[in-house]
């Protein structure tokens, strides 16, 4: 991914925002600020017929350095492409990559709704850590539940 392809990163991150249950974001940060929050390895984009049809990135859990190794997974999905293997495509292709940028433990906050990313995350080797009720709350005042999601690399870090 690059400031090129931001303008269609953003259109698909919008699309996410819209549905409502994939993020606590409420409108699409310019490309220096989402740049900024994320770690510089690895973030992608999935292309067909040379456009831009879905994006992933790590973002670091913590600037401290005893944490260095854990990643929070973002994974977006053109919704027009849904169910066509792009999110299992991008997110093999962000786990293996992560695991060459030094990542030992990814993890992902899905909200339970969203069952598409949930099994996605099961079928790509995370497993259910835990469901956090009420943690955090929406633009529109509703308090929303997150389950957390984690995979722990079997060839970095402590496995």
């Amino acid at each position: 991914m690059t400031a090129e392809d931001w303008p269609a990163v953003a259109r698909i991150f919008a699309q996410g925002i819209a549905t409502g249950n994939a993020t606590f974001e409420h409108e699409v940060p310019s490309w220096e600020q989402w740049s900024a929050a994320r770690a510089p390895e690895p973030r992608l984009v999935a292309r067909e017929a040379g456009g831009v049809v879905g994006w992933a990135a790590l973002s670091p859990t913590s600037s401290r350095a005893v944490y260095r190794g854990v990643g929070s997974v973002s994974i977006y999905v053109d919704p027009a492409c849904a169910g066509r293997g792009v999110g299992r495509t991008l997110l093999t292709e962000l786990v293996a990559a992560s695991e060459r940028a030094g990542f030992w433990t990814l993890q992902a906050g899905i909200f339970p709704e969203n069952t598409a990313s949930i099994a996605l995350h099961e079928r790509c080797g995370f497993r259910h850590l835990c469901t956090h009720v009420r943690i955090g709350q929406m633009p529109d005042g509703c308090w929303r539940d997150v389950v957390t999601y984690e995979r722990r690399s079997e060839v970095v870090g402590p496995g």
